[in-house]
């Protein structure tokens, strides 16, 4: 019986070592505009309009952290209007303030606007939208 239990405990002891020999990999850094949050792997665009504007949501199989760093950058260049022309954070020309917030596997940029420019909003952060859904922020002149 002792025997038995050695050979258990063996056994046991071969199958499961005590900590992983493969540490895991670090996220890829993300090249370009910044305040993109598209251009990270896995990342998708929708809109949800708002009583007051519109949002982008971003959600991401990828890097959610690098995610809600582009989209606070993006609400953070939106706001102070200092950016390059190209950049995403500079694109929304309707008169709004934007403010960016975490969600799961993701983040969520809601702007707001004037009364009288809502729907003006709304309609542009959809048009956007269908741009960045191909997974990049840069426009074509």
């Amino acid at each position: 019986m002792q025997r038995l239990c050695l050979a258990f405990v063996a056994i046991a002891a071969c199958g499961h070592p005590a900590s992983p020999d493969h540490p895991a990999p670090k996220p890829t850094p993300v090249a370009g505009d910044p305040t993109c949050p598209v251009l990270v792997p896995g990342t998708s665009v929708t809109v949800e309009d708002t009583s007051t504007g519109a949002a982008f949501v971003f959600v991401t199989t990828g890097d959610v952290a690098e995610v809600r760093k582009r989209a606070t950058a993006l609400a953070a260049m939106h706001g102070a209007h200092d950016g390059g022309a190209m950049d995403m954070g500079m694109m929304i020309s309707t008169t709004s303030t934007a403010a960016a917030s975490d969600i799961d596997k993701g983040a969520r940029v809601t702007f707001t606007a004037r009364p009288e420019d809502v729907g003006g909003l709304q309609s542009e952060l959809r048009m956007h939208a269908q741009h960045l859904a191909g997974g990049t922020c840069e426009m074509k002149m």
